[in-house]
């Protein structure tokens, strides 16, 4: 169920998405995309870790009144911070339609940082169902409102008051649903253990959101709203691949690792997990490299069908973007593999690392252009990849020789695929297929075509034997 949910999560927000580039000129939807770049900022502060406080000490052993209420300060502290944000927007620049944007923004920080705690809760109490049902209803909800008020011409507001409806409603639901209302107390020694777990958890997201967001940010400030918006566009395309391609990932390596490892037992089979984990990555690579190599080949015409001609700048960034994705596939497994392996605390340097890598490429190749961001960040992959190697190799006892060797043969199907996906756009060319028909086509003769080159591999010299063996296991 939980799985569900996430799917209809990402579907919705992809279907806003859509809906919002088509509306919205590419300034107006880069000015969203800033500027809500901003308040998940905040939002990432407001939250502050407290419903993984209540997963990690309890639900029934930890003091719920005090956590909901230091929740409670902080989304008010948050909105606080947006009320004077407004009020500069008014006082200083005369601008009125921000303000009010803000105020919208303002008003979703409260019920946002309360419903970390009824999350905590419901997890922690083991009410996935419910819990998966509410995220459901919310975001039907947000849908509702947020293309709705696009389709009466509300713009960015209704695209904001969406995502406050979707958060009110996940509030309303999980009070209902646990039949709990906080009182509001709160003593200082309480607030300093909370805060104490907290600052790990925001330090941990800020990395994250610095890493997801800083393009966007930075882009905006130094080339302007309509580059910004193209650069979000293409970022949410390879993001909504990305999701689908690294939750399951992430999910089969907690399963078929942990197998492997035997948790029985006192001490993790490193042998055989590492051993597992090799197989595990041939099978991911050769899985998702064609998805977004695929998605690179096939990403101007794919940006014409679903967004419309005016955002054709957003393909090449698509393109880039995503074959950027690919040297980054490696790192949806590391956590469940050093997690099992015993070896999880080498972890955080190494996305530290990484999260600085990528951000100071950014500042720094930003004023060349959108693109140039892009190439950087493809640089920035590489050096992510190579760290993945070899934190996986010396931690986990994966043997990226052997993971290499057969990607090797699959490359050749890569380029099999590549070939019959460029031969039919030229075609479709000169034939005048419509947009989607061709788009249509390539994905489907690519990934046939794919498919039978690695099969013919496989039995020509069976060295790809790891692939097709595992699905049997």
């Amino acid at each position: 169920m939980a799985l569900s949910a996430k799917i209809i999560s990402q579907a919705v927000q992809l279907v806003i998405f859509i809906v919002a580039a088509r509306v919205l000129e590419a300034a107006e939807f880069g000015f969203f995309a800033f500027s809500s770049s901003l308040a998940i900022f905040v939002l990432v502060m407001a939250e502050g870790g407290w419903g993984e406080f209540a997963m990690k000490a309890g639900a029934d052993k930890v003091d719920l009144d005090q956590l909901a209420t230091l929740s409670i300060l902080s989304g008010a502290m948050a909105t606080l911070l947006g009320l004077l944000a407004a009020l500069a927007a008014v006082s200083w620049f005369a601008d009125g339609w921000s303000a009010v944007l803000i105020l919208l923004f303002s008003a979703w920080y409260l019920p946002a940082s309360l419903s970390t705690v009824y999350d905590g809760i419901l997890i922690s109490r083991g009410q996935l169902r419910g819990q998966s049902l509410i995220r459901i209803a919310g975001e039907a909800v947000g849908l509702i409102v947020a293309v709705g008020g696009l389709w009466i011409g509300h713009g960015i507001a209704a695209l904001i008051s969406g995502r406050l409806a979707q958060q009110i409603t996940f509030l309303g639901a999980s009070i209902a649903l646990v039949r709990w209302l906080p009182s509001l107390r709160l003593c200082s020694d309480f607030a300093l253990e909370v805060l104490e777990f907290s600052r790990h958890i925001v330090a941990n997201r800020l990395v994250l959101f610095f890493r997801s967001y800083a393009g966007t940010l930075v882009v905006g400030s130094v080339l302007g709203l309509a580059e910004a918006g193209y650069y979000r566009a293409a970022e949410r395309i390879v993001a909504s691949f990305s999701e689908l391609m690294g939750e399951p990932a992430r999910m089969l390596a907690w399963i078929v690792f942990g197998r492997a490892g035997d948790k029985a037992k006192s001490e993790p089979d490193r042998a055989a997990i590492g051993s597992t984990a090799t197989t595990f990555m041939t099978v991911l690579m050769a899985v998702s490299a064609p998805v977004y190599l695929g998605l690179a080949l096939v990403s101007a015409g794919l940006i014409d069908v679903i967004l419309g001609e005016k955002w054709a700048p957003a393909a090449i960034l698509v393109a880039i973007l995503a074959a950027k994705q690919t040297l980054l596939i490696p790192g949806y497994v590391t956590e469940p593999l050093l997690s099992l392996s015993g070896t999880i605390h080498k972890m955080p340097r190494a996305i530290l690392l990484n999260g600085a890598i990528s951000v100071g490429l950014i500042v720094l190749l930003t004023p060349f252009g959108a693109i140039a961001t892009a190439l950087g960040q493809c640089l920035a992959a590489v050096i992510s990849f190579n760290i993945s190697m070899r934190l996986q190799s010396q931690q986990g006892g994966l043997a990226w020789s052997r993971v290499l060797g057969n990607c090797g043969l699959v490359a050749i199907a890569v380029v099999a695929m590549a070939v019959t996906v460029l031969l039919l756009g030229r075609i479709a060319e000169v034939s005048a297929l419509r947009q989607i028909s061709t788009v249509t086509l390539q994905v489907v003769s690519g990934a046939c075509i794919y498919v039978a080159t690695l099969a013919l591999l496989q039995r020509w010299g069976g060295a790809l034997k790891p692939i097709f063996a595992f699905g049997r296991h």
